[in-house]
Formats: structure tokens, C-alpha cells, sequence
């Protein structure tokens, strides 16, 4: 476990693409992807027929290249499009054990390090309903059943971390995990302890390695994430007696908050101060400063992402 999150942090945390869900009807999609049309999945009463085009890059205007009809017992019930920039997977699973299977989507939209999009649709109420995450970065997330219960999790990264103290390779996010049941969404991150310190283990072993130290500023991307975590687990007080003693003085990325309209909004004297501003404007601290392991960290947005 320590070799494989030193590999992803020292080399890049995220390789781009989409992760692999378990094995269940799909449709991939990706750059050697050509037009498809009517491309059809089922499983159960639910149907999904697709169709793409590849964007033309050189058009003036680049719109919604990916259509989706969703199907009720062979009865056409939603009719949506996505942008998809190179890759995007269509899936049908069962996410809460109910018998009968969620559309997920997912759709990469271009840019460096972003970004992911995912909705799903749930056959709720005699129709298609969608739950829509923000645009994910990091490579996304992936769907387990962590704890074997028959609702999926998915585990994802607490994007506000990165750029935020380093780099995006040099970042570390805390971890977000959701738990699908009844059509809905909720930040269950606390109850995966084992999973919450395995990812906190490789942070501190990333802190410790005289290989990572040679990297120069970084530090301090990971020790905001590692205090993070350390909330999620009921551990701030010792996690930030660590960040103390390991924290990089002289970088000063993250030192310097902006507004909309790019002018300074808020200059912090060290990295500490900008860290504890940090975590109370996320919610990891109340306005006290106390920590709040329960803090909600989802993705989900209310409506659909748009530029």
C-alpha cells in the first residue's frame, strides 16, 4: 500500500481517464472512439441507447456531441446529451441492491488535470431522475462496496485540496467517500476508518521520504491533506502537532487568497494561518476552530455542470 501511494504522488497523483467500474453492461468511449449511433445496453427494465459524434475542434461552436435515450420497459422515459471530450463511459448498475440498475455516466470534458463529469440517473417515482456531481478532478472517483453491505460507495477526493499549498502533482486530498442508497447520495467518509488511515499512512510516509524532500515545495500540499484526514479520523490535534514540526517554512504557495476579480482577498504570515483559514472556510473547522469529522464534502450540485 505505502510503495503504490508513494508512486501516485512522487510521479503524478492521477493518470486521466475514467476508472473501471465492475463488470456490468457499458459503453466506452474514448479518443479512437468514431460516430456511433443507436449503440444500446440493457439490463433488467432498464434500457440505455447511445449516440456520439466526435467533436470537431475546428468548428466555431463545440456543443453536446453525446445523446442518451433512457428506457422503462422498452418505453422511452428521458432524452439527455453530454459533452464528451475524448472519453466517456455509459453504466448500468445496480448501486443499492434494489433490483433494478442506475445509469451512470461519466464524461471527461477536456483541460489539464479536469475534468470528470459524472451523473446518475435513478428510476425513482415512475421517472428518470438525475444526481449531478461538480466537476472532479484527480481522476475522478471509483464505485466499491467497501464494507460488503450491498450499497456502493464512491470514493472519491476532496478536490478544494488541490493547487491549494502545492502543485496539483505535489497536491494530496483528503478522502470523500459517498454512499448511494435511495436514489440519493450521502458523505458517509467516517465510517471507513480502515480506509481513512491507510490513506493517511501514505501521507505521512510521503512526508517522511528524503525522496519526496527532494522535490523541493510540495510539503506542505500533502500536510493539508493529511491534517484533513486526520479530522475525518478524530486525530487533528496530533495531526497538527505533526504538520508543525514537518511543514515546509519557506514555500509560501497558498500564503495569498483571491477574489473574483483577482485582486489579494486575504494574506496569511505562514503557512499554519493559512492552512487553519483554509480548513474553516471548508468546514473540516467550525468558526471556533473545533473539528468537525462529519463535515459533508460531497460533489453532488443541483443542477447539471455547466461552463
Amino acid at each position: 500500500m505505502k510503495a503504490i501511494l508513494k508512486s501516485l504522488l512522487i510521479g503524478s497523483l492521477v493518470t486521466l481517464g475514467l476508472p473501471a467500474l465492475a463488470e456490468n453492461p457499458r459503453i466506452e468511449i474514448d479518443y479512437e472512439t468514431e460516430a456511433l449511433s443507436n449503440r444500446a445496453i440493457a439490463q433488467g427494465p432498464i434500457r440505455v441507447v447511445a449516440s456520439y459524434t466526435p467533436i470537431d475542434y475546428e468548428a466555431e461552436e463545440i456543443g453536446d456531441n453525446l445523446t442518451l435515450q433512457l428506457f422503462y420497459n422498452d418505453e422511452l422515459q428521458l432524452t439527455a446529451t453530454e459533452t464528451a471530450a475524448m472519453f466517456a463511459g455509459i453504466e448500468l448498475m445496480d448501486l443499492d441492491s434494489d433490483g433494478t440498475s442506475e445509469v451512470v455516466v461519466q464524461t471527461f470534458t477536456g483541460g489539464a488535470h479536469c475534468c470528470l463529469a459524472y451523473t446518475t440517473y435513478t428510476w425513482q417515482d415512475d421517472q428518470f431522475n438525475p444526481t449531478y456531481f461538480g466537476y472532479l478532478d484527480g481522476g475522478g472517483g471509483e464505485f466499491i462496496d467497501l464494507n460488503s453491505d450491498g450499497l456502493m460507495e464512491f470514493v472519491t477526493l476532496d478536490n478544494a485540496f488541490f493547487y491549494s499549498f502545492s502543485s496539483y502533482a505535489g497536491s494530496y486530498p483528503p478522502s470523500v467517500i459517498l454512499t448511494y442508497q435511495n436514489g440519493a447520495y450521502r458523505d458517509t467518509t467516517t465510517q471507513f476508518t480502515n480506509y481513512l488511515e491507510d490513506l493517511a499512512a501514505g501521507m505521512r510516509f510521503t512526508i517522511e521520504d528524503p525522496e519526496f524532500a527532494d522535490r523541493g515545495s510540495d510539503k506542505n500540499g500533502v500536510l493539508a491533506g493529511y491534517v484533513a484526514q486526520s479530522i475525518r479520523l478524530g486525530q487533528y490535534r496530533d495531526a497538527w502537532q505533526y504538520m508543525l514540526a514537518h511543514y515546509d517554512r519557506a514555500d509560501d504557495w497558498g500564503l495569498e487568497t483571491y477574489d473574483d476579480n483577482g485582486d489579494v482577498a486575504e494574506q496569511y504570515a505562514d503557512f499554519p494561518t493559512a492552512l487553519y483559514a483554509f480548513l474553516k472556510d471548508l468546514g473540516y473547522l467550525d468558526v471556533n476552530g473545533r473539528p468537525q469529522p462529519q463535515v459533508d464534502r460531497s460533489p453532488v450540485v443541483p443542477e447539471r455542470n455547466t461552463f
